[in-house]
Parts: C-alpha cells; structure tokens; sequence
C-alpha cells in the first residue's frame, strides 16, 4: 500500500492492514480485500532493518492485534528467531513481544490468555496482557507426540485442536 494506503506494487516494505468485512456480504467471504476496502496500519517489521514473515494473528476484544512470524536473516531460523507480538492498534508500538526457536503454527485468545502451538507439538498458554508464560505443554494423544496445525477456543475452557495427522481433538485446558 502506498502511503496514501493505496496498493503500490513497487513498495518493498510489509505492511499490515485492515479491511472492513462487515461491509462484505456473508456469501462473498473469503475474498481478497480491494484496494478500498483495505487501509494501511503500520509496518510489519517493528525493529528498524528486520524483516519478518508472517504467521498466525488474532484480533483480542479490547481490539488489539496479537500475531505470531519470524525474523528473516538468510540463515533460516535462529535462536529466538521466532515472535509472538501484542501490538498496538493505532501505531503498531508492541505492548509486549514474546521470543522462541519454534515457528507457530496457530493462535487464539480469550479475555486472558494467548494459546499458541508450535512446529514442535509444543502449546503454550501466554497472559494477554504482558506476555509472559502461563503454562506450556507439548501435545500428547495416546502417549504419542502430535502437532497442532489449527487451533479455536470454542467456549471457555477448551480448544479445539487440528493436528498434523489430519485428527481433530476437543481439548480441556484445565
């Protein structure tokens, strides 16, 4: 997007940015924002000659963005080379950043807490609020190790996990 926030293909940096899909029919959804519909946030990137790809993200109620990526440096991934970010809304400042070796594969939220599940099976439970660890566990179905490959909070207190054998686990946080 173009600093107007209009598309502009010849720009290199990442941005993100929004879309309006409450004034996208229900029956049209999935579908590509338009250059109108979409508007600029802020950069991808937060630290200045970093670049990071992107992962997983969850817009939280308070109407913050928590997302999930990785810092791309040419020599794959590096100690602590993956993120989870809660973020600003207005001007894309983290609130607090959250490091790791692993790559996410998903994230979802409630009121309190960040799940988020990594290439490794491992799940990890971070406070909302500033990042730090709840609770971690590595996903184990019938004493074997799985990946979680998708993951919703579907009521309080349990997770729906997809994991990368194709099952699907009704989970209990507790």
């Amino acid at each position: 997007m173009s600093e107007e926030g209009e598309w502009n293909p010849e720009r290199k940096e990442t941005w993100l940015a929004a879309a309006d899909l409450e004034a996208m029919p229900v029956a049209e959804r999935p579908r590509e924002p338009t250059k109108v519909k979409g508007r600029r946030l802020f950069p991808y990137s937060w630290t200045p000659g970093e670049t990071h790809f992107a992962g997983p993200g969850v817009e939280t109620a308070d109407g913050g963005l928590v997302h999930a990526g990785t810092v791309y440096h040419g020599h794959g991934l590096q100690p602590d080379g993956s993120f989870v970010v809660r973020r600003e809304p207005t001007n894309g400042e983290p609130t607090w950043v959250f490091r790791t070796d692993r790559k996410a594969t998903d994230l979802d939220c409630d009121a309190e807490t960040i799940y988020v599940t990594y290439d490794d099976g491992e799940i990890v439970g971070l406070d909302l609020h500033d990042g730090t660890v709840r609770w971690r566990r590595h996903l184990v179905v019938a004493a074997v190790p799985a990946v979680a490959t998708a993951l919703t909070l579907t009521e309080p207190g349990r997770l729906l996990i997809g994991t990368s054998d194709g099952r699907l686990l009704d989970c209990s946080i507790a």
